[in-house]
């Protein structure tokens, strides 16, 4: 509620849910509001929201619930990082309306569970909040301008779908019981002993998943049925609007969490891939893990389980074919990311002695970690096989020339694969870069990239939900990709069985 008296305005807390450490009620600010512009618009933000930075240099982002003039309250999903009083968080932005209303930092005040999340509670330094809203006493008014803005924003809601806000808003239905289901079920595992609680909870949580994830996909079946129905220019009313109501029951699930952030500043990152590969329940309440199971057990998770498959057997069939030939294989990885298919190889079988890897990413963070998961698949299962890393860009490698780029790489390579970097590579830049796999070839050597099929389930859900875009392809758009005046017969491109991934393979002539 906003009470607006002289130059000074009331914003009052309702704090009757969100108690205070001192087990106070409701909380009341009168500070005084500075003559301020109105701030810019962020295209880019249409929420009200806040973004920070916390003590570990992490990026993280909250929803704004209150707001005063030093002190706002704001909603946080964040499983794998603690909030602590006291914490200064840095960078510290807040956006109302799309617009950046603050910046600066902030002292965490409080901290009160929340639902699925906390309820944070912190301080702002000066100059604080600047609104840019005038009441009658501070100038022009404008009060009524600003509710006009509000309204206006608030009627594209009725122009939303009927079936897909109904669709939206039992799946909203459905998570909230579900979670009051699985916390008295959580009380229930607690009375076991401390040690027997892990195993007690996994077990439950292998129980209840195949009723559970059948009923969250037959909801999910009928929110993508909506989706197909919305206009292009309608899509970011509709993905707010979900946002909005699924994103406090699913921003708990490690996944959910950290695709739709992206500390990393980009989707697809190594930490997301892990969480893929690893399939399991991961989060802090039963709820989480099953919600983050579902996320990690849907068509695009298993196209990059089933990536790596794929790329691991032509490791074995490359290595083999040169093996036979008294020679090391020299492989190239471009985006290897963590690399899963690699550590499989060494793990699974002693071919990996006999083969030579330049694994190539653009991410310091991402090469750092592979080189310590390889490291400690190298010791693990005493492999000698031989890796380097490079950090590159492929936007770096295509600028410039084949020649150079096959100095920079090397040449030769007998297999050059792929996994996963042309879902968000466009057409042209695809084409480049195979063009430039093929001239890095040794003759007989073969080239292997992937690419999400324009089929694939659940891309609505990705983008709605996770704000996960990728560059979907059918076949003839991946055959399009390869060089000119190569022998019909030297390249083809395969799907998998479930028709998730397609992959184009070029084999380059022997010497004749």
């Amino acid at each position: 509620m906003m009470l607006f008296k002289a130059k000074t305005i009331y914003l009052s807390i309702d704090m009757s849910q969100l108690k205070n450490k001192n087990g106070h009620g409701e909380m009341t600010y009168r500070p005084r509001i500075a003559e301020a512009a109105l701030p810019p618009a962020h295209p880019g933000i249409k929420e009200n929201l806040v973004i920070f930075r916390n003590q570990h240099g992490t990026e993280a982002q909250g929803r704004l619930l209150r707001i005063e003039r030093f002190q706002i309250v704001f909603e946080f999903y964040r499983t794998d990082q603690v909030l602590q009083v006291s914490e200064i968080l840095d960078d510290f932005k807040v956006f109302a309306g799309g617009r950046e209303i603050y910046t600066g930092t902030a002292v965490v005040m409080n901290l009160l569970p929340a639902g699925i999340g906390l309820a944070c509670e912190v301080k702002l330094n000066e100059p604080g909040i600047a609104i840019g809203i005038r009441t009658p006493d501070n100038g022009q008014t404008n009060v009524l301008d600003a509710y006009h803005a509000f309204f206006k924003q608030w009627q594209v809601q009725s122009k939303l779908l009927p079936e897909f806000k109904l669709a939206v808003l039992d799946f909203k239905s459905y998570l909230w019981d579900l979670r009051l289901l699985l916390d008295q079920i959580s009380l229930a595992i607690s009375s076991h002993a401390t040690q027997k609680q892990p195993e007690v909870e996994l077990q439950v949580a292998k129980d209840l998943k195949p009723a559970i994830l059948s009923t969250v996909d037959a909801l999910r079946e009928r929110l993508l049925e909506a989706t197909r129905r919305i206009k292009p220019e309608a899509r970011e009313a509709h993905q707010i609007f979900l946002r909005r109501h699924l994103h406090p029951l699913t921003l708990s699930a490690p996944f959910a969490y950290r695709t739709y952030q992206k500390p990393l500043g980009y989707a697809g990152d190594y930490e997301m891939m892990n969480m893929i590969h690893r399939n399991t329940f991961e989060g802090r309440s039963l709820y989480s893990k099953i919600v983050h199971y579902w996320l990690v057990s849907q068509y695009p998770a298993i196209s990059v389980r089933n990536r790596a498959v794929h790329m691991k057997e032509k490791l074995i069939q490359e290595t083999s074919r040169i093996a036979r030939k008294k020679r090391v294989a020299r492989i190239l990885n471009i985006g290897c990311g963590p690399a899963q298919e690699v550590q499989n190889f060494m793990a699974e079988t002693p071919l990996a002695d006999q083969a030579d890897f330049t694994l190539l990413d653009f991410d310091a963070e991402t090469l750092d970690y592979c080189k310590s998961k390889i490291r400690e698949a190298q010791i693990k299962h005493g492999r000698k096989t031989r890796v380097r890393f490079q950090r590159m860009s492929v936007t770096s490698l295509i600028k410039n020339s084949a020649q150079l780029a096959r100095q920079t790489l090397g040449g030769d390579f007998d297999l050059i694969y792929c996994g996963g970097l042309f879902d968000y590579l466009t057409d042209p830049v695809c084409k480049k870069c195979v063009d430039l796999f093929y001239h890095c070839l040794a003759p007989g050597g073969l080239v292997v990239v992937a690419n999400m099929s324009d089929r694939v389930p659940f891309r609505d859900m990705m983008e709605f939900l996770l704000d996960w875009h990728l560059i979907y392809r059918n076949a003839d758009c991946m055959a399009s990709f390869e060089p000119e005046n190569i022998p019909p017969e030297s390249a083809r491109v395969i799907t998998e069985p479930v028709g998730v991934n397609l992959f184009l393979e070029i084999r380059k002539p022997e010497r004749g």
